[in-house]
């Protein structure tokens, strides 16, 4: 079983790569590569945020299941307990 800071490391990386193919694809509309790899770092960061979400709660307001709005406030905060770095 993954743990939580495992999911934030992949859901960060993954993120950070979709940032820079976009960026690569604005001056390379057309480059096949680019676009692929954008996808696959988009797929990983998509499975990373389920898994999160579906262990440890909603993780940005635009979260896809937003069925538990009111338990939004529940739990540890990011900045307690150690959870932001």
């Amino acid at each position: 079983m993954i743990n939580k800071s495992e999911l934030m490391d992949i859901i960060n990386k993954s993120s950070f790569a979709m940032d820079d193919a976009r960026l690569f694809l604005d001056t390379h509309p057309y480059d096949n590569e680019a676009r692929n790899y954008f996808n696959k770092m988009e797929q990983i960061r998509k499975q990373a945020l389920t898994t999160y979400e579906a262990n440890f709660g909603p993780i940005c307001a635009y979260s896809p299941d937003m069925s538990n709005v009111r338990d939004w406030n529940k739990g540890p905060w990011p900045w307690q307990n150690g959870g932001c770095k």
